[in-house]
């Protein structure tokens, strides 16, 4: 049998984290400094710019500095995530969830 007490308390915590990763801006700057990214903890894209003329770039180094500022932005907002829900201990409540 389920605990609904505790279903709506894990229900409540996971809403309020959801909102804490949406409110969050992470921003990064490509390593050329080509670029700006702005990200959420949530990871959602926010905003792109661009930050410098990319005519005297090739396609691949364009290409391979926005492929590393997408995985960086991506990194800085996971660690982000763990960090705002207090590392794993936001599951903790699942053992509890069966009587």
């Amino acid at each position: 049998m389920f605990d609904l007490k505790k279903i709506l308390e894990l229900r409540k915590t996971m809403n309020e984290t959801k909102k804490r990763l949406d409110a969050m801006v992470i921003k990064e700057t490509s390593p050329k400094g080509l670029f700006e990214l702005t990200i959420s903890g949530s990871q959602k894209v926010n905003e792109v710019k661009i930050l410098k003329d990319l005519a005297g770039f090739s396609n691949e180094e364009i290409e391979k500095d926005l492929k590393e500022l997408i995985n960086k932005a991506t990194a800085s907002s996971q660690a982000s995530a763990v960090q705002a829900m207090g590392g794993l201990g936001a599951l903790s409540g699942l053992a509890g969830l069966t009587k």
